[in-house]
């Protein structure tokens, strides 16, 4: 079973040559009620170099999808 998370890049700071993203749920439209049973509460910080941080904007959108692994 999978399960997909909608995201909002919540801020974005560049931290040399690394960049800080943190995401937060994504409230709008009912999106999340698939897992979420009320207010959905998610948050995810993470850095990455600075070249992959180019790929992300503050204020956009993302979805996280959630797999078993082996």
């Amino acid at each position: 079973m999978s399960t997909t998370a909608k995201v909002t890049c919540v801020s974005k700071t560049e931290q040399g040559e690394s960049t800080l993203l943190t995401f937060g749920a994504d409230y709008n439209d009912g999106r999340n009620a698939e897992w979420a049973y009320y207010t959905p509460a998610l948050s995810l910080t993470m850095t990455v170099k600075a070249g992959a941080g180019e790929h992300f904007e503050q204020g956009a959108h993302y979805t996280l999808t959630f797999e078993p692994s082996e």
